[in-house]
């Protein structure tokens, strides 16, 4: 197994909450595991998400997958 496939792959950013969650709902739901980060630095603040600051990554052996099932890629193969 090659050390890139345990790393972390960013595969989107999504608008907002709802869109990550279903975005990340419809990878797992293929066995994909996702972690999902907030880059807007006030949210554990209280305040609300920036849009677009939901950002996804998956690691990199399930990157080219992941991207498939968000309709991201293209099956070159």
């Amino acid at each position: 197994m090659n050390s890139n496939d345990e790393s972390l792959v960013a595969i989107g950013v999504a608008h907002d909450e709802v869109e990550a969650t279903i975005w990340r709902d419809s990878l797992e739901r293929e066995g994909i595991v996702v972690y999902v980060k907030n880059a807007d630095p006030l949210t554990p603040l209280g305040v609300a998400p920036l849009p677009g600051s939901q950002q996804l990554f998956v690691l990199g052996k399930d990157e080219k997958r992941a991207r498939l099932i968000l309709g991201d890629g293209e099956d070159s193969a």
